[in-house]
């Protein structure tokens, strides 16, 4: 048969989904669309499918928790590099692929973050759907502003890179629960006592009596936050339960100085 006209095969389809922080209240319509574009769904989410899984499609969605791939105690980045080659490969069997995880799947998620790079290497069409982040629930959770600036930093590459905190600027330092140890580590609890390198380098920008806040988002409805302040003094004496999945929140150490005459010149423009 002659097949020199006949229609190229279509390429796979990969879709990189954010559920945002609470589930399903934060699940918007664009994720639920390409949800149910997919024949199979790989997820790190831990609330049952049937909670965030779209109806009514016209063929079941196979479903595979991706915490089930990773391998305690391994290096994280040896997990997600699997978890990323597992997922690309299915490709090759299932025409449309979900990879669904909570928060903005392109914030602290390096899973995602090689699947979009393997994608863009193969020329393999590829969706990013944005979630509500950790980000966005902790400052909707405190009340405050990101302006006039902020800074957002992993816990332990802030450390390691050596990076100068801008005082005069709110920081939010993520994963701090996972400080201090580049393995995967679910089945343990966090403690505060590791956090010591971290305390002790933020002593280098702001005074033991400065205030911080440990924050945890809810991932339930009718469910508050968990917020824990405390002294920069006491940070490595807090409850394990206070640490966990939480997110640290730095306020500013006194106010910016202004450049009056820039600000004088723009009120003219």
């Amino acid at each position: 048969m002659d097949t020199s006209h006949s229609s190229p095969l279509p390429k796979p389809d990969l879709n990189i989904i954010g559920l945002g922080v609470k589930i399903p209240d934060q699940i918007t319509a664009e994720a639920r669309d390409a949800m149910a574009r997919c024949s199979r769904i790989f997820a790190i989410v831990q609330e049952p499918p049937l909670e965030w899984l779209p109806t009514g499609t016209s063929e079941p969605i196979s479903v595979t928790n991706v915490l089930g791939l990773y391998a305690e105690g391994a290096l994280r980045t040896q997990n997600y590099d699997r978890v990323a080659d597992i997922i690309f490969q299915s490709l090759r069997d299932t025409k449309s692929v979900g990879y669904v995880t909570y928060g903005n799947p392109l914030a602290y998620d390096s899973v995602a973050q090689n699947l979009v790079r393997y994608a863009r290497q193969a020329e393999i069409p590829v969706r990013v759907v944005p979630g509500i982040s950790s980000v966005d629930t902790l400052l909707c959770d405190l009340g405050l502003d990101m302006a006039p600036g902020i800074q957002v930093y992993e816990a332990s590459w802030l450390v390691a890179a050596r990076i100068r905190l801008e005082v005069t600027v709110a920081a939010i330092v993520l994963q701090v629960g996972s400080f201090g140890s580049l393995r995967t580590n679910y089945r343990v609890r966090p403690e505060a006592a590791s956090l010591n390198l971290l305390a002790e380098y933020l002593t280098q920008f702001y005074p033991k009596s400065h205030e911080l806040s440990l924050v945890r988002s809810s991932g339930a409805a009718q469910q508050s936050p968990h917020i824990k302040k405390t002294l920069l003094a006491d940070l490595c004496t807090v409850h394990s339960e206070d640490l966990l999945n939480s997110s640290l929140y730095v306020p500013p150490l006194g106010a910016a100085r202004l450049d009056e005459r820039f600000l004088s010149a723009i009120e003219r423009v």
